[in-house]
């Protein structure tokens, strides 16, 4: 607390001592006394003043406006304002020439708004500014977590495309040394000494099948019905000039031809039916009393030609031997066997 302190020094009249003339004296004091006491729940004058003059500076609308000067010229760019400085119909009072753009700009905030519009636009600025920071920075992570599923995926592709190369070049390999399948055909169904109409068929047939079809089950297929049919045709070559039975004959050849379903057991292809039917009639040429007959003519079960007990009207999923039937009275002789 401030005191004040008045006193008087003096002598009597203009009495002399020793030979000097004594004068009386007047002082006035001020005395300043810090009240540094608080009590409970109350707050020092020091610790009062310095908390105002921070509230002060954290919110001085000088300093706002160059802030928001500064970024209204960052945002739009100082040639948007610029524009304005040279406009005649919009000249700021007390504004010195040469002055720069945020300067200008700082002088016009501080014009046309109160102290309390400046800090809240202040206020407005600074929260767009740490919204778009945190955005910016969310947008960062999520890009960067991208990236980085790319480079993996990309990586990836590129181990997976290194060994698609390699297996690209040996089965390039493969094929330089391997003989086309179409090749094989005409090879394989012709014989030396003259062309059968069921050869040419059987080429045919075959043919088609590559040219028509993607299915990689026509060259697996190709391959092991060609090893079937190898075998029959040597047991009804070697059987013609024979003196056998036809009935012996008939079993030799029933043998072979489900030797021959075997081979392309469980590989499927359109023309499966179609060869095996080119088949049974080759196999007929050899005789004159039977007749063959595909298991897979039809697509349903046929009691007078499958082992049915029990199967119904079911579809044929693959036959397993041939039927054989009297040339002259169509009985079966053998029924086929079939898988549903």
């Amino acid at each position: 607390m401030a005191k004040l302190s008045l006193s008087v020094q003096g002598s009597n009249g203009n009495n002399e001592q020793n030979g000097v003339q004594q004068t009386s004296k007047l002082s006035l004091t001020k005395k300043v006394v810090h009240d540094t006491e608080t009590s409970d729940g109350d707050v020092s004058v020091a610790s009062l003043s310095q908390k105002v003059e921070t509230e002060k500076l954290s919110v001085d609308p000088v300093a706002q406006s160059e802030a928001v000067s500064s970024w209204l010229v960052e945002k739009f760019g100082a040639e948007v304002f610029e524009e304005l400085i040279s406009n005649p119909n919009l000249q700021m009072p007390y504004t010195e020439e040469n002055l720069s753009t945020e300067k200008w700009l700082e002088r016009v905030v501080k014009t046309l708004f109160s102290q309390d519009t400046i800090l809240k636009i202040s206020s407005k600025i600074s929260s767009q500014i740490i919204d778009n920071d945190e955005v910016d920075k969310i947008v960062a992570e999520k890009l960067s977590e991208k990236i980085s599923k790319y480079n993996d995926k990309f990586q990836q592709m590129r181990s997976q495309m290194e060994q698609i190369e390699g297996e690209k070049a040996v089965v390039e390999s493969q094929l330089n040394k391997a003989i086309p399948l179409t090749k094989f055909v005409e090879v394989f169904f012709k014989t030396p000494d003259g062309d059968s109409q069921t050869l040419k068929r059987i080429r045919q047939t075959i043919n088609e099948a590559i040219e028509q079809s993607n299915d990689e089950n026509v060259p697996i297929f190709v391959m092991k019905f060609a090893k079937g049919f190898s075998a029959l045709n040597y047991i009804l070559n070697s059987l013609e000039n024979t003196e056998k039975a036809e009935k012996e004959k008939l079993e030799i050849v029933y043998r072979s031809l489900s030797e021959l379903l075997t081979c392309v057991s469980g590989c499927y292809i359109s023309e499966r039916r179609t060869l095996l039917d080119i088949i049974a009639k080759h196999c007929n040429e050899f005789f004159t009393e039977y007749d063959f007959i595909s298991p897979e003519q039809t697509l349903n079960v046929d009691p007078e030609i499958h082992n049915a007990s029990g199967a119904g009207n079911g579809s044929i999923k693959e036959g397993c031997s041939f039927a054989v039937l009297r040339r002259d009275t169509k009985k079966t002789v053998k029924y086929a066997d079939i898988k549903l």
